[in-house]
């Protein structure tokens, strides 16, 4: 707050209000204006407060620079939530600073470019005039968005990246395009005989429309994510084992993504495909999917359909066709022996193998009818280590081992999250709890007929073969997800 009122007494200095605001009550004209523009805000995806209060400050730096522009953006952007309490006293100061320094650093943006350009003819002058606005729209938009996910990220926790990417970056379009109708309410608020003063009210028509825009994406975001997330709970709920299997596995995959730094965008990509990834199990029978013992050959090539089924389950939605090829590559393995396409390595797609490495460590980490002790954390760590450079990117491997435990450690079911025909205990735990359980844990009970010793699969060199043809035939390991 100190550093508002530093930036505020700077710009009155400096830069004293024009003319053209209209005075004391020019500049309350549109500190009300900026309420009402303030007045409904939209809570953004990951925690930042969007309104339209962005196209009269714009406005007010035309009319009355820096200093006009300070006192608007610390009175006029007072929202609802504030005004009911909902927000402690520290961060409406923080808020209201933000805006006010925003605001300054856009004024002085815009008075240090027209102070650069003299000597021109009227048109160009008034063509400069509009160019210098939008210079200082972005440097408002730019300071404020950076200041305002600053805030969310240290209250949530959630990276700055993704705080900017989801929240400000996603509605840069709208807001940025506010900036030429904040100069045209301008032009308005300037015509003779008092025409602005009764004119430029009628601007809140459209920031109206405009933050009904906002509002509109939030709700089509969440419906997004909520359908999402429910088709993964549908494919989960068939089978009591793998409750939250999906969700589990889009988590330790976002985390991965994260260690590695990659894009935003593509870190949503495979976190999506993670929800996802085991949709084309609803494609594939019960009597195979829930088969409590060893599948045979048959019901081994029906199971391996599952992420072709599942690509060409989301691949004809537009929104969901980037995730297609993850989805369909989710078991193939690093050295060419996954299933369906007999891919390697690099031409495994990258969100592919980190998924390939979440959806093995969280299957390990849990019990299966064929399994009903999940592996340790160590245990299923020495596993994924072992088959580093076989079945999986011994690149991202140490990725998963650096992750905090937090994120590895399956919480507790609970009751509450199950459906109800899911409550009952599953006729499958005796028949699996009288199979006995194999010595080494490399091993599942769903195997193929035909099991190569385990140490002619540890002897397959590390580096990917050229092999184009059919998957090599190798063990069922306790990191292949069957049911």
């Amino acid at each position: 707050m100190a550093a508002a009122i530093l930036v505020i007494a700077a710009a009155l200095m400096l830069f004293p209000p024009h003319a053209a605001i209209g005075g004391f009550a020019g500049i309350a004209f549109w500190t009300a204006l900026t309420l009402v523009a303030s007045a409904l805000p939209v809570r953004l995806p990951e925690g930042t407060v969007a309104s339209v209060s962005f196209a009269p400050i714009v406005a007010t730096i035309a009319l009355g620079g820096p200093a006009a522009a300070t006192f608007v953006a610390a009175i006029g952007t007072t929202d609802s939530r504030e005004a009911r309490g909902e927000v402690p006293w520290y961060g409406t100061l923080y808020n209201h600073a933000s805006l006010v320094i925003a605001a300054a650093g856009g004024g002085i943006a815009y008075e240090l470019t027209r102070l650069g350009v003299t000597g021109l003819a009227p048109a160009a002058t008034g063509a400069v005039d509009f160019l210098a606005l939008m210079l200082a729209s972005g440097v408002y938009y730019a300071v404020s968005g950076v200041l305002a996910s600053v805030a969310v990220s240290v209250r949530t926790g959630v990276p700055f990246r993704t705080v900017w990417v989801r929240d400000v970056g996603a509605i840069a379009p709208n807001l940025l395009g506010l900036a030429p109708l904040g100069w045209l309410m301008a032009q308005i608020f300037a015509l003779p005989n008092g025409v602005g003063w009764w004119a430029t009210p009628l601007f809140v028509v459209p920031l109206f429309t405009t933050r009904l825009a906002y509002h509109r994406y939030v709700e089509t975001r969440e419906l997004f994510e909520q359908t999402i997330e429910a088709l993964a709970k549908a494919v989960d709920a068939r089978d009591r084992y793998t409750r939250n299997h999906s969700k589990r596995v889009s988590t330790i995959a976002e985390a991965m993504c994260r260690e590695m730094r990659l894009p935003e965008l593509e870190i949503e990509r495979i976190k999506w495909a993670g929800l996802l990834h085991d949709i084309g199990k609803i494609g594939i029978r019960d009597n195979i999917l829930l088969k409590p013992g060893p599948l045979d050959r048959e019901e081994r090539i029906l199971m391996n359909q599952h992420p072709t089924i599942g690509a060409e389950i989301v691949a004809p939605a537009t929104q969901l066709s980037p995730e297609a090829p993850l989805i369909r590559a989710h078991h193939e393995w690093i050295n060419g022996s996954g299933y369906p396409d007999g891919l390697e390595a690099l031409d495994i797609p990258l969100g592919a193998r980190i998924l390939t490495i979440a959806d093995a460590y969280e299957a390990m980490t849990s019990s299966r009818p064929y399994r009903l002790t999940p592996l340790t954390h160590e245990q299923a760590i020495s596993e994924v280590v072992k088959y580093s450079g076989i079945q999986f990117d011994e690149e991202i491997v140490p990725i998963l081992l650096n992750l905090d435990r937090q994120i590895l450690d399956r919480p507790e079911d609970r009751e509450d999250e199950l459906p109800t025909m899911l409550h009952q205990g599953d006729p499958r735990d005796d028949l699996a709890a009288s199979v006995s359980q194999p010595s080494s844990v490399a091993l599942s009970t769903a195997v193929d007929p035909v099991k190569p010793q385990l140490e002619s699969v540890r002897r397959t060199t590390r580096k990917p073969s050229h092999h184009r043809g059919a998957p090599a035939t190798r063990p069922r390991l306790a990191s292949d997800d069957v049911s």
